[in-house]
């Protein structure tokens, strides 16, 4: 029993890794989009993300991309994700507690 349960919560981390690094393509994909709308010299490349720049992401993707649905999935992909990720952790940390 421990077994599966330990299998299943190696695909529950699995599935959150690649919801996470799917999500993380998306915003790639939406950062590309706005910078080809963007001229050379205000493109949005920063170096580290905090509050403020993730404020301006969002603002242009508004600005620049108002009916693509990237947003959404990238929404949802995150969450997804995270989800996973979380009740892998617990699963696996429960398991292994008994």
């Amino acid at each position: 029993m421990h077994l599966v349960a330990i299998l299943v919560a190696v695909a529950l981390l699995v599935a959150g890794y690649v919801f996470f690094f799917k999500s993380l393509s998306e915003q790639f994909q939406m950062q590309h989009e706005i910078n080809a709308k963007l001229p050379k010299t205000d493109q949005f490349e920063p170096v580290f993300w905090w509050l403020g720049t993730w404020g301006r992401f969002h603002r242009l993707q508004e600005e620049l991309l108002p009916d693509s649905p990237r947003p959404q999935r990238f929404r949802r992909f995150r969450l997804s994700g995270l989800a996973l990720l979380i009740s892998g952790l617990l699963l696996l940390a429960l398991t292994l507690r008994k």
